[in-house]
């Protein structure tokens, strides 16, 4: 399972990389036990484009429908697709690009608290930058 994590670099410009969540245990692996502190759904049409913006704080936002274009500051774009998980933390700097490209975008977002963090876990081999 893989996490699209969005930070701030030291030079002000967002980037993504591409995390495993850490599971344990045969058959049917899964993860620790986090806590969450509150959620909400949304939806976005085809075609909307919000430009550059940061994340108004720590959420994971789950893809249900609809596919988005990611974009960084530094041009880089990501195609994230339903089942696609990105967790957001780039509160500072340029911010990225958000489009819709297909279908209404179906979202929801929880927010996660100070002690969630992904930056120790495994990087993802693979990159799926647009």
């Amino acid at each position: 399972m893989k996490i699209h994590r969005i930070f701030t670099l030291p030079s002000g410009d967002s980037a993504v990389e591409i995390r495993l969540v850490p599971l344990k245990g045969d058959g049917r692996p899964a993860s620790e036990v986090f806590e969450a502190q509150t959620m909400f759904f949304r939806e976005t049409p085809e075609g909307h484009v919000q430009d550059y913006h940061n994340a108004p704080r720590r959420q994971l936002i789950f893809i249900t429908s609809g596919i988005l274009e990611l974009e960084t500051s530094q041009g880089k774009r990501y195609i994230i697709r339903p089942g696609d998980i990105l967790f957001t933390e780039d509160f500072e700097g340029k911010g990225h690009i958000t489009r819709s490209l297909r279908d209404v975008r179906g979202f929801f977002h929880v927010i996660v608290p100070d002690s969630f963090k992904v930056s120790d876990w495994p990087l993802a081999s693979e990159h799926q930058e647009a």
